[in-house]
């Protein structure tokens, strides 16, 4: 609980004020789906990752409740991200054992995601994969800064995507780690991705914090 706390706590300090969150520990006993249209798709799935899911879903409604949305059901699209009630938007991540879920209104907000990791899991073959040449004099072999990265990059997809639909890989985007303010600026983003995106990244707001073990990073951007 103390974990889930100083999460809570984080998130709050780094988001908007117009941004609704939350954080849960996942049940490690089997849970039902609160809405069935939500689960379909998962009927066959092991019990961590149907736990997964619905924790994540309730997340969401919590966040979403935060900025004044009725609880409702959030099935999947065709892409497997949630289907958000109209006018709102959101973003969800899992990570060993924890989900976290912020949201807000489109009427304030443009682009939104949320990624939250483990600082001790990243190999060495995965930080090459990660890192651009641009930010490796910053990390060198810090596994942590290198899951920071990871996380940032991951939360930028899941804030372009409902938009772009674009995948671009980890070395398309270099960031700049500002560890005095938690905060991350772009240096550089790459070509071959759409020149509306690439404005857009620009002005994207990257933040982070260190809770224990775990990384949680956001980006988004204000209408």
């Amino acid at each position: 609980m103390f974990q889930i706390n100083e999460l809570q706590s984080a998130l709050q300090a780094l988001l908007p004020v117009k941004v609704g969150c939350a954080v849960q520990q996942v049940a490690s006993e089997a849970e039902a789906f609160q809405y069935a249209e939500e689960g379909s798709h998962l009927a066959n799935a092991a019990i961590a990752r149907r736990n997964e899911f619905i924790s994540g879903r309730r997340c969401a409604r919590i966040a979403l409740a935060h900025i004044g949305q009725a609880s409702c059901a959030l099935p999947a699209d065709l892409d497997g991200l949630p289907i958000w009630p109209s006018a709102t938007m959101g973003s969800i991540t899992h990570s060993r054992g924890l989900c976290c879920a912020v949201a807000a209104s489109a009427d304030k907000m443009m682009h939104l995601g949320i990624d939250l990791e483990k600082t001790t899991r990243l190999s060495a073959r995965a930080m090459e994969r990660v890192v651009h040449p641009l930010e490796e004099a910053t990390v060198g072999e810090d596994q942590a800064l290198g899951s920071l990265l990871f996380s940032a990059k991951e939360a930028f997809y899941k804030a372009q995507f409902p938009a772009w639909g674009a995948q671009p890989n980890f070395k398309d985007l270099a960031l700049q780690i500002h560890s005095n303010t938690q905060q991350l600026s772009v240096l550089k983003i790459a070509s071959n991705l759409p020149i509306q995106l690439r404005d857009a990244t620009h002005r994207m707001k990257f933040r982070y914090q260190f809770v224990g073990d775990y990384v949680v990073t956001l980006c988004w951007l204000e209408l």
